[in-house]
């Protein structure tokens, strides 16, 4: 009987640890699937989206002079930015920093999009606009270029392929541009001399 009882034992404590392993692994796909960005939600709040300006006058009173410690005061972390094996992270002004960095950026990681992400991605940089003396929007740290390997400038339409090699459409734009439940960058494609990849804080600049 004693031998018989630690046999007994012996299946009894088997079938325990598989019924306990069985449990983990139908645990793990829900414990992974609410963890994904469950805690983010948009905040379309003023400090969250921020009134645009319109005009020169009105981009200085809100984002301050160009090539200021400001301009590149806010920076968020991209899975394409030099090259489509590069991340890195991309400068913006402070001004815009939670738009870009808390709405935009996990947006696009809540709905596990990053593949729709194509380089580069570039933000401030102290530079004219090309070929004028006029200083850029990116200048100030209020304009953000993504996609624009795929999306060069003079471009009048929108390549949505991805760094995943999927079409996207106009997924991207459509994040970056407008109002709710766009994120009220103006886009670039609408200019004189389309620029597909550029989305800017500000109108008539």
């Amino acid at each position: 009987m004693a031998g018989f009882s630690s046999r007994w034992r012996s299946r009894v404590a088997v079938m325990g640890l598989a019924v306990w392993a069985a449990a983990l692994v139908a645990l793990v796909p829900s414990v992974a699937q609410a963890h994904h960005m469950d805690w983010w939600v948009h905040d379309h709040s003023s400090a969250g989206v921020p009134p645009r300006p319109s005009g020169l006058s009105a981009l200085v009173a809100d984002f301050g002079p160009h090539c200021s410690v400001a301009a590149n005061g806010a920076r968020s972390y991209w899975p394409v930015q030099s090259s489509r094996t590069q991340p890195g992270y991309v400068y913006v002004n402070t001004y815009i920093g939670r738009d870009v960095g808390y709405n935009i950026r996990n947006h696009i990681s809540a709905d596990h999009a990053d593949g729709a992400v194509d380089y580069g991605v570039y933000g401030y940089d102290c530079r004219y606009i090309s070929g004028t003396t006029t200083w850029s929007a990116h200048a100030f740290g209020a304009a953000v270029d993504t996609n624009s390997a795929r999306n060069p400038q003079g471009q009048g339409r929108w390549n949505g392929i991805g760094a995943d090699g999927i079409d996207h459409g106009t997924y991207i734009p459509s994040v970056w541009k407008g109002d709710y439940p766009g994120h009220h960058f103006y886009w670039g494609l609408n200019f004189s001399n389309p620029d597909p990849m550029h989305f800017q804080y500000v109108t008539n600049y």
